[in-house]
């Protein structure tokens, strides 16, 4: 009889610890992803949403949106493109032809920007170009410029993020396509904190309304806006307080790699731009915001690039369970990603002011700031 006493003290100590623990757990993440120190603006209604369109897999992504259409690459058939008009109804799908099938490809990616589509593989590497008039890839390097991210500028460049030889933190970079590839690479725009390569990963993009290239850190309150010759334009920073990443980083000796050692904070989840506003999916709650909202939607803050300020933020719900995973802005149209599904948003061109119509060269430029080190 003691012996069962003590078997059901024990079981009720070990379910309640294991509760304590949970709800310990639980209220941590809850504060982690607090920071109630900035308030954002919500005007009424800058987005609505117009269409979705469920898509059966969720292994799509934007490859590119021009001109109307849609692009969407997918993960387990790279060779395979579906093309969508902007109201979502009017679908097909083609099949991409390279002249090098038999290369060993790890994470082949398409980047489509009209008349062009690239081909892009960093690991082995690979990069090739074709028209969409026939949707023929043809290869163009002829040199070992391996990259992680790749982002085509025009018909010849493309932008590019890469781990340097030199430093062994990530480093932004172009390589230019004409003639004999040529690989140029910048020192000075990702600024390490901690190890230089998980402390500087983010999302890289090319602004083509302003031809300026922008990178918006995971980990930090920062971006960075760069010219097509890789000098700084200027730093910006998102409107939270979390100014250096917070990672930890543990060494595996026998393999010679790195990986973080515990769950970093995740400030800027993804982000896109067009014209000059940059689009930021942040993942800190600020003041006065309730968490039941959050837990429903995606909150998506609105920044001036060409100002370098913070104009305002709106949502974008959730469907069923799954949230925003990554989006893409074409003129007046927000395009996300939730799970198997495609949405498009639309946006009041009342609040996005000039985002469709000035020219680039009509901009100034002239923003000079100093990031926190």
């Amino acid at each position: 009889m003691n012996r069962k006493k003590t078997f059901i003290a024990l079981l009720i100590c070990t379910i309640g610890s294991v509760g304590l623990v949970t709800l310990l757990f639980a209220l941590s993440e809850d504060s982690l992803h607090r920071d109630n120190s900035f308030i954002r603006r919500f005007p009424g209604h800058p987005a609505i949403k117009a269409n979705e369109l469920d898509l059966k897999y969720n292994s799509y992504y934007i490859a590119g949106a021009a001109e109307g259409q849609i692009y969407l690459g997918n993960i387990t058939a790279p060779l395979q493109l579906m093309i969508l008009d902007t109201s979502l109804r009017k679908k097909r799908t083609i099949r991409l032809s390279l002249d090098q099938d038999t290369l060993p490809f790890r994470s082949l990616q398409v980047r489509v920007v009209p008349p062009y589509f690239f081909l892009v593989e960093g690991v082995i590497p690979y990069i090739s170009r074709g028209n969409i008039t026939d949707w023929k890839a043809h290869s163009i390097i002829d040199i070992p410029a391996y990259f992680t991210k790749a982002q085509p500028i025009d018909s010849g460049t493309l932008a590019i993020r890469a781990v340097s030889s030199r430093t062994g933190g990530n480093v932004l970079g172009k390589i230019s396509l004409e003639d004999t590839a040529k690989v140029t690479l910048s020192h000075q725009l990702l600024q390490k904190q901690v190890d230089g390569i998980f402390d500087t990963d983010g999302v890289m993009q090319y602004n083509s309304q302003l031809h300026k290239l922008v990178y918006t850190y995971f980990y930090r309150n920062q971006y960075i806006v760069a010219n097509t010759d890789l000098t700084l334009n200027h730093f910006g920073k998102t409107i939270d307080t979390i100014s250096r990443a917070q990672v930890e980083v543990a060494t595996i000796a026998s393999k010679n790699s790195s990986q973080l050692a515990a769950p970093a904070l995740l400030v800027n989840k993804y982000s896109a731009t067009y014209g000059k506003y940059l689009f930021v999916n942040s993942q800190l709650l600020g003041r006065h915001e309730p968490s039941e909202v959050w837990k429903q939607a995606s909150v998506i803050d609105v920044y001036n690039i060409v100002e370098n300020t913070y104009e305002f933020s709106f949502y974008v719900y959730d469907i069923g369970q799954e949230k925003l995973k990554t989006f893409h802005v074409l003129e007046d149209k927000f395009i996300g990603m939730i799970g198997d599904y495609i949405v498009t948003y639309q946006l009041d061109k009342n609040r996005f002011k000039g985002v469709w119509a000035s020219p680039a060269t009509s901009l100034d430029f002239k923003i000079t700031s100093t990031m926190d080190k």
